[in-house]
């Protein structure tokens, strides 16, 4: 199936783009790099898995290229368009992140059900920088200036 490309762009133009969280050929090659990080993270091959394992750890990949794909999008453009309303890809970014936390918890009953129990949904959230040794959540934001006037 082929998407539907801007006016006048040929299929597959990637100067076309305009995040890249719903261009397939663009999900497709990060979602690669998002499988070989997690497993390499997590001591894993993919020849270790079963195929229960591998189709949620393609699910997990897919949804958190998204993700990754918006997040650089929205680091360049903001979250927010000049009228100060969210931007038309923010619906996708949130089903996309919500996606990627289901399958990465999916994924992880799967590889702890397995013989040898696979690591943690802790180690693996650790591994990928979610949380601290301490198990308290990594929130990759910068501090709002304090704002001194009354409210």
């Amino acid at each position: 199936m082929t998407e539907p490309a801007r006016p006048g762009a040929p299929p597959g133009n990637a100067h076309a783009l305009t995040h890249g969280g719903t261009s397939t050929a663009q999900i497709v090659r990060v979602a690669r790099a998002q499988k070989r990080r997690f497993l390499a993270q997590n001591g894993l091959r993919a020849g270790e898995l079963s195929g229960i394992a591998r189709a949620l750890l393609d699910n997990y990949a897919r949804a958190q290229a998204k993700v990754e794909l918006l997040d650089r999008h929205f680091a360049e453009r903001g979250l927010l368009d000049e009228a100060g309303e969210p931007r038309a890809a923010t619906k996708v970014y949130f089903t996309a992140l919500n996606s990627a936390r289901l399958a990465l918890v999916r994924l992880e009953e799967n590889l702890s059900k397995r013989e040898g129990a696979g690591p943690s949904l802790a180690d693996i959230h650790r591994s990928l920088g979610l949380i601290d040794a301490d198990g308290k959540p990594i929130v990759d934001v910068e501090p709002e200036d304090e704002d001194d006037g009354d409210c």
